[in-house]
């Protein structure tokens, strides 16, 4: 799925079309952990609005954003012959920005990138083309 939602190229947003962060008490557990510690990511990083794509969102916290994104993908799963199946769809950088929204969704990458190898530790294995952002994901 290419990046969309905004009126710029490449998903970017002019600043009045960036939706609102969600309420933190208007989240799940899961949701509010991830909600929190993308709000202090982004803020160390320029905050929501900076559309600077040099000033991408830092590393951290891996751990418990893929906590967030498992359960999150799993919510999105379809059960086949091998096992649940997250067709890749919305993608990872949609999960980060339904909590903390940026004016660029680009500055992900890095973030969403090292979640992946991580899930991908965790037993997440990529099914190969044609469908190579869908995944098999390990049982619980």
């Amino acid at each position: 799925m290419a990046k969309a939602g905004g009126s710029l190229p490449r998903g970017r947003r002019r600043p009045e079309e960036v939706p609102e962060a969600p309420r933190a008490a208007d989240l799940l557990h899961q949701e509010r952990i991830a909600h929190r510690v993308l709000r202090a990511l982004v803020e160390e990083a320029g905050g929501r609005f900076d559309s600077d794509a040099a000033r991408m969102i830092p590393v951290d916290h891996v751990d418990e954003l893929a906590d967030y994104l498992d359960g999150w993908a799993r919510s999105r799963a379809t059960t086949g012959p091998g096992g649940d199946v997250w067709n890749g769809r919305p993608g990872v950088w949609h999960a980060l920005d339904d909590l903390y929204p940026l004016q660029d969704p680009n500055r992900w990458d890095s973030l969403r990138k090292a979640i992946i190898i991580e899930l991908e530790a965790r037993g997440w294995r990529r099914i190969p083309p044609p469908r190579g952002s869908a995944f098999l994901l390990p049982a619980t």
